[in-house]
């Protein structure tokens, strides 16, 4: 592997993003959406990385974003994208992902295409950042 460690960070994140759009293609909403997460959550950690040389040691997208806006406040553009996106990170996986809770089926397709969106605009926005 070569490269810095924030752009291995975003080479896997751009490959979550690839696998997620075919994902979506063939009709798998609840791996599209999982994808998703993942590459706005590597996104996150590629920029922290870059700026602050560590990042913290979540899952949760808002809180990586808060981190992320603390350095720069454009990041604020994404909180409604990374909110909605949080609830697919352990749901999107497991029928019973959260206790007590009726699973609620997959994901629909507009869900998924809402989630790829996000994650192309987080990932876009990080990319360029990293240049």
């Amino acid at each position: 592997m070569s490269g810095t460690l924030p752009r291995q960070w975003l080479d896997r994140a751009a490959e979550d993003l690839e696998v997620a759009r075919l994902a979506l293609r063939e009709g798998h909403t609840a791996h599209a959406c999982f994808l998703s997460q993942q590459c706005i959550e590597k996104s996150l950690k590629a920029f922290l990385i870059d700026r602050d040389n560590s990042y913290p040691r979540t899952h949760k997208l808002v809180d990586l974003l808060s981190n992320c806006r603390s350095i720069s406040n454009e990041f604020a553009d994404f909180e409604s994208d990374c909110i909605v996106i949080d609830q697919y990170y352990i749901p999107a996986r497991y029928p019973d992902g959260i206790p007590g809770m009726a699973p609620g089926g997959f994901p629909s397709q507009d869900e998924a295409q809402e989630a790829l969106s996000a994650a192309e605009r987080v990932f876009g926005y990080v990319a360029s950042q990293l240049q």
